[in-house]
């Protein structure tokens, strides 16, 4: 009773194709105790089933095999022929020496003549049960592939979403690259150099920039807050700022244009040194050549000026604040004067570099280890010494991630 219960809560299409309507009315009544909402149809021969059973697409056929005409037999292949009534289960209604052709036909199972009624009931309730079955998982995988579908174009929309964002940072990063001082222009500030830049991102938060003062030849290189777009933001104000000091002669000595820097990125980030404010802004080494007089003068925020002399490397510290917020915002940097000749290398860079993880035991390739490198490269051709450092970082790199952006300016006196 339990299985009849559960059948009446679904209404199956039952094709019974026999030339006998005497059949076909037994047939009926014994399936009335199966269910009330079995709908009956009825074939008088195998071509008629087939018609029928491709208009209905029933759940269940009951076939005879010997009808005029077309047999069941023949009818059972042309239905497993077709792509729309293949799977449906047929029962055959056949004498026992019928049954290997029935099989070899793919009927699903078979009723001896003359048949009982409770035989009957039992194979068309159990072929019902496996339609039930099938119905629902058909249904779980329609649902899935529902699911799937969604997914896919999901995943498709984000694919298209990021490719809009990344074509987006492409045409940044030409936008940088044209604010950036040409190739012409900086072989013309310092004739012998070399620029390693190796953004973390498609654009960086590293910068170089070069400008003329006063008959003197200016040359800065900067690492703003953050990398990729944020950085990227950061290093076009520092250069509009360096231009404008520059073009305005605001200040004249090294020390006084990173102090004036200051003021200006301050005032564009909003930042008046209350309690809670965001300490963002840029880190510099900006040097002033004087050719004339063997000279340079250096000024720093937080980052460094190396220069090696005689194969011996002189260290000259930034002052530890940046050009932003500080706890002495208000205090000058320092300026320093040095002596010069000519075979001097000289070198400004960002921490990138010596922050890299990478090495046997992943830890940071360390200022020691960078200082000891550019003492033993200092003398080569600056091709070589870009070569030798891309070559260095990257075998230290391995398989690490790259964790900031690295820039690296050498030139020679």
């Amino acid at each position: 009773m339990r299985n009849y219960q559960q059948m009446n809560n679904n209404e199956y299409k039952i094709l019974i194709a026999d030339d006998s309507e005497i059949s076909f009315k037994i047939i009926s009544e014994i399936l009335a105790i199966v269910s009330d909402k079995v709908s009956l149809t009825y074939a008088r021969d195998g071509k008629e089933a087939c018609e029928q059973a491709n208009k209905i697409i029933p759940d269940l056929i009951i076939m005879d095999v010997l009808m005029p005409e077309m047999d069941g037999i023949e009818a059972i292949k042309q239905i497993r022929n077709n792509s729309l009534t293949e799977d449906i289960p047929v029962i055959v209604l056949t004498a026992t020496e019928s049954l290997e052709k029935a099989y070899e036909v793919e009927a699903n199972d078979f009723i001896s003549k003359p048949f009982n009624k409770y035989e009957l009931l039992i194979k068309v309730r159990s072929a019902l049960n496996l339609v039930q079955k099938i119905k629902k998982i058909k249904s779980q995988k329609s649902e899935l592939e529902k699911n799937h579908l969604a997914v896919t174009q999901q995943r498709d929309r984000i694919a298209m979403q990021k490719k809009d964002i990344v074509d987006d940072i492409r045409y940044s990063k030409r936008i940088q690259r044209a604010i950036f001082p040409t190739d012409e222009y900086i072989m013309e500030t310092v004739s012998e150099h070399f620029i390693l830049n190796m953004p973390r991102s498609i654009v960086s938060g590293d910068f170089y920039w070069a400008g003329r003062l006063n008959g003197k030849k200016v040359i800065a290189l900067g690492d703003c807050t953050g990398h990729g777009i944020s950085g990227a933001f950061m290093t076009m104000a520092g250069i509009a700022f360096l231009n404008e000091i520059m073009s305005k002669k605001i200040a004249q000595n090294a020390n006084e244009i990173l102090f004036e820097l200051r003021r200006l990125v301050m005032k564009l980030l909003k930042q008046k040194g209350e309690q809670g404010e965001a300490a963002d802004g840029l880190d510099i080494s900006l040097a002033i050549i004087d050719e004339n007089n063997k000279r340079i003068q250096f000024a720093g925020a937080n980052n460094p000026f190396y220069l090696i002399s005689n194969s011996k490397l002189i260290i000259y510290k930034g002052d530890r604040m940046p050009i932003g917020i500080h706890l002495n915002f208000g205090k000058p940097f320092t300026n320093h004067d040095i002596e010069i000749k000519k075979g001097d290398m000289i070198y400004l860079f960002t921490d990138g570099f010596a922050d890299q993880f990478g090495g046997p035991r992943n830890k940071k390739f360390r200022y020691k280890q960078f200082q000891e490198l550019l003492i033993e490269i200092h003398k080569l051709p600056m091709d070589k010494q870009k070569e030798n450092l891309l070559r260095t970082i990257t075998n230290w790199m391995g398989d690490n991630e790259q964790i900031d952006d690295i820039m690296l300016l050498g030139f020679r006196i």
